[in-house]
C-alpha cells in the first residue's frame, strides 16, 4: 500500500488528522502490507500525547478480548503496553520517537502477521492455526454466539522483549534508589561492631 492508500484506509487526509480509536487499530491491525517507510511518515507527525493515549486505549481493548485462561499471553500483552507507552511517553526528540514507531512497528508485524495461535473447535475438534490477531477476534465472536474454540497462545508468548532498543531511564533510577534503601536499611540492622552471621551461634550456647 502506498501513503495515499493507507490514509484512504484511516480515512483522513493528512497524518495530522490521526487522531482517534480507530485509526490506530487500523494501522495496527491491517492485513494489507505497509512498508516501515510509510507507517513512520505517518506517525511521526502524530503528537506524542495523542500517540499515548491511543495506544494505550488500544491495548486496554486488546487485553479485554483474551480469553481467561491465556493468562501468560494476558501478561505479556500487558508487559509489551508497558514497554511501548514507556517509549512514546520519552519520545522527546525525533530519534526516540523514531525509536518508538520501530518498537511498534515490530509489534503490528508480530500480533498481526508471526505470531501463531492454535484454535480448537469445540463442536467438531477440528484445529486451526491463526494470528493473536484473528484468535482475540474469534474469541469476541465466540461471545456473541458464534463457534467456540480452545485457544493455545503457547506458541505466541516468545515476544522478544529482551531486543527492546531503548532502556528505560525510570526502571534504572528505580533500581538505583532500591538499591539505597535497601543498604540503608542495612546498615540500621547490621551491628558495625558485632555483626551477627548466620551459622556463627547455635542452640548449644
Amino acid at each position: 500500500m502506498n501513503i495515499e492508500e493507507v490514509l484512504e484506509l484511516l480515512e483522513i487526509n493528512s497524518p495530522d488528522e490521526f487522531e482517534y480509536f480507530e485509526h490506530i487499530a487500523e494501522l495496527l491491525e491491517c492485513p494489507e502490507d505497509i512498508s516501515y517507510e510509510i507507517f513512520h511518515a505517518i506517525l511521526k507527525e502524530v503528537e506524542v500525547e495523542i500517540l499515548e493515549d491511543l495506544l494505550d486505549s488500544y491495548f486496554e481493548d486488546v487485553l479485554k478480548g483474551i480469553p481467561d485462561d491465556a493468562t501468560d499471553f494476558f501478561t505479556l500483552m500487558s508487559t509489551i503496553q508497558q514497554h511501548l507507552l514507556s517509549l512514546v511517553s520519552e519520545a522527546d526528540d525525533q530519534d526516540q520517537k523514531r525509536q518508538f514507531i520501530d518498537e511498534l512497528y515490530r509489534f503490528r508485524t508480530w500480533f498481526t502477521f508471526d505470531s501463531i495461535v492454535i484454535c480448537k473447535n469445540k463442536t467438531d475438534g477440528l484445529t486451526i492455526n491463526t494470528t493473536a490477531l484473528e484468535a482475540i477476534t474469534l474469541h469476541r465472536l465466540e461471545k456473541l454466539g458464534e463457534q467456540a474454540y480452545e485457544y493455545d497462545f503457547s506458541e505466541s508468548i516468545d515476544y522478544p522483549l529482551e531486543e527492546l532498543s531503548i532502556k528505560f531511564s525510570y526502571a534504572v533510577e528505580k533500581d538505583e534508589i532500591d538499591e539505597d534503601e535497601d543498604d540503608d536499611l542495612a546498615g540500621k540492622l547490621i551491628d558495625k561492631d558485632f555483626p551477627v552471621i548466620d551459622g556463627e551461634f547455635s542452640d548449644d550456647y
